[in-house]
C-alpha cells in the first residue's frame, strides 16, 4: 500500500487566501454599535465611541517654560540690566500685572503676568536681596508657552474609533473629559482541542505536547 503525497495534496486542494479569508470575515461581522460611559482612568484598551472636542485652551494661558524671571523685554535692551524684584509667582498662581522697569520671580507653568511678554531663565539672572540682574539679551515671547499652543478651543483631538491608550488617556485628561463614550467590548469564546495536548505545569507524557496557542491566543485578546 503507497503511502499519500502530502505536497501532492496541497497543490490539488483549493485552499482560500490569507486576504480573502480575512475579507470574508469582515464581511459577515456585525459591528457594535451599543455604547456604555466609563471613567477615563477605566478607559484604556476601549474604542472611542464619540469624539472628542476641546472646550478650552491648552495651556488656558500664557505660563512659563522655565523657572526664572518674566520681564519687560524693552526693560532689558542689554545685558547687565538690574531690576527690582516685585513679586513671586508659582505654578497654580496669578500675579498681578507687572509694572514697568521690574521683573517678577516666576515658576515654571506658572502663568505670565500681564505686561510681561519674556521669561529669562534663572541660570542667567543674578539675584541679590530683592534686585535681580539680567545677564542675557532679551528677545519678546522667550520662555513662553502660549495659549492654546498646545490645544486650541474647539479642536476636534480625539475621533470615533480611536483605540484608547495611555497616550490617549492623557490627552482627554488635558481638556478635563470624564467620563468618555465607548463601545461596548466584543464578547470572544475560545476552545482548544486536540488529543496531544497537555496543559502546563501537567506532566508530559510520550506523544503529547504542550498547549502554547491557548496563552498566546488569549493574550493577544
Amino acid at each position: 500500500m503507497s503511502g499519500c503525497d502530502c505536497d501532492a495534496v496541497k497543490e490539488k486542494a483549493s485552499l482560500t487566501s490569507f486576504d480573502d479569508a480575512i475579507e470574508s470575515l469582515l464581511s459577515s461581522a456585525k459591528a457594535i454599535q451599543t455604547t456604555e460611559s466609563v471613567d477615563t482612568a477605566s478607559a484604556l484598551g476601549r474604542v472611542l465611541a464619540e469624539s472628542l472636542v476641546s472646550s478650552i485652551n491648552v495651556p488656558p494661558l500664557d505660563n512659563s517654560a522655565m523657572d526664572g524671571y518674566a520681564v519687560i523685554s524693552q526693560d532689558v535692551a542689554q545685558c547687565g540690566v538690574t531690576l527690582p524684584v516685585s513679586q513671586r509667582i508659582c505654578a497654580g498662581e496669578v500675579g498681578q500685572p507687572l509694572q514697568a522697569g521690574t521683573a517678577a520671580r516666576i515658576f515654571t507653568g506658572a502663568p505670565v503676568p500681564e505686561n510681561a511678554d519674556a521669561v529669562v531663565m534663572q541660570e542667567f539672572c543674578e539675584r541679590v536681596d530683592d534686585n535681580v540682574t539680567i545677564n542675557q539679551e532679551v528677545k519678546s515671547g522667550q520662555n513662553i508657552r502660549s495659549a492654546g499652543e498646545d490645544i486650541a478651543e474647539s479642536d476636534e483631538i480625539l475621533s470615533t474609533g480611536v483605540y484608547l491608550r495611555a497616550q490617549e488617556l492623557g490627552l482627554a485628561a488635558s481638556i478635563g473629559c470624564s467620563p468618555l463614550t465607548v463601545f461596548n467590548k466584543i464578547k470572544v469564546g475560545l476552545f482548544f482541542t486536540g488529543d496531544e495536548l497537555t496543559e502546563p505545569g501537567d506532566p508530559l507524557t510520550p506523544g503529547k505536547i504542550y498547549d502554547s496557542n491557548r496563552f498566546t491566543l488569549l493574550g493577544l485578546l
